[in-house]
């Protein structure tokens, strides 16, 4: 798996196959009209503060916030930050995986998408672009409705815009430094629910997957109760109970972890 991520997908954007492809399908620059206002001084300060570079090329980043409804009022379609929203989302995506693939090797496939989700969301890229003020660079037509800065998935989309617009000027690296700057992914496991984390610690420590019984199960068929043990290493590490059995198989790995010391608060 590494080594298809490696041929397929990081040496070609690290040698910049991928970016010159991108920007021959971006020849809709070259179109740019004097009757579009693009990114003030100011604005491009605040954004290089942000990015941590200074922008090679300020067109790109005039269409990063550039809404739709703006672009649609000055008949420049293309100018639209959509397609690099499109792109931002993708390689936030990747990214994030891949670091996670490396972080986590003994991480199941359902952990690392549980960890990537707490990572990648519309409301936490909405917090995070509200934060940083994109939405005060943020060009919107007098068609637009409401106020940028209250809606989620306008804020979302703009950080989104941005960081398809650092992948066009810079490249993977310096894509990787920005979200980096700003998403701490190593903290990602603690979010796990507690039957990842004890199977993540289990597999690295251990090489073997837990293995959870039901001991009892009693109750009427429309309100069951579950006693659910955990056991691995040829020993019983802990019980839960629960109206069904997802319930008492978590209850049961947090008790596990409890007595191996390995608790957080889970807010």
């Amino acid at each position: 798996m590494q080594s298809f991520l490696r041929r397929n997908i990081l040496i070609p954007l690290r040698r910049g196959v991928l970016v010159r492809r991108l920007r021959r399908g971006e020849n809709l620059l070259a179109g740019f009209s004097k009757r579009f206002k693009g990114v003030k001084k100011t604005e491009l300060e605040k954004i290089s503060g942000i990015v941590g570079f200074e922008p090679d090329d300020t067109r790109l980043f005039s269409k990063a916030f550039t809404h739709k409804t703006l672009a649609f009022q000055k008949g420049l379609l293309d100018m639209s930050n959509e397609r690099l929203e499109f792109l931002g989302d993708s390689v936030l995506n990747l990214y994030i995986s891949i670091r996670l693939f490396e972080i986590f090797p003994d991480a199941a496939e359902g952990a690392l998408t549980r960890m990537r989700s707490y990572l990648v969301n519309t409301r936490r890229l909405a917090k995070l672009s509200k934060e940083l003020g994109l939405h005060e660079i943020l060009k919107v037509g007098e068609s637009f409705e409401g106020d940028p800065a209250e809606q989620t998935s306008i804020l979302a989309d703009t950080f989104e815009a941005l960081l398809g617009a650092v992948y066009l000027n810079k490249g993977w690296e310096a894509s990787g430094a920005f979200i980096e700057k700003y998403f701490d992914i190593e903290k990602a496991s603690a979010k796990l629910d507690s039957k990842s984390k004890l199977q993540q610690i289990v597999q690295k420590e251990s090489g073997i997957l837990p293995q959870y019984t039901v001991v009892k199960e009693e109750g009427l068929p429309h309100k069951k109760h579950f006693v659910v043990e955990v056991e691995f290493s040829g020993a019983v590490r802990g019980s839960g109970e629960g109206s069904n059995k997802k319930n008492a198989q978590e209850c049961a790995a947090k008790n596990a972890l409890s007595k191996m010391g390995n608790t957080d608060d889970r807010k």
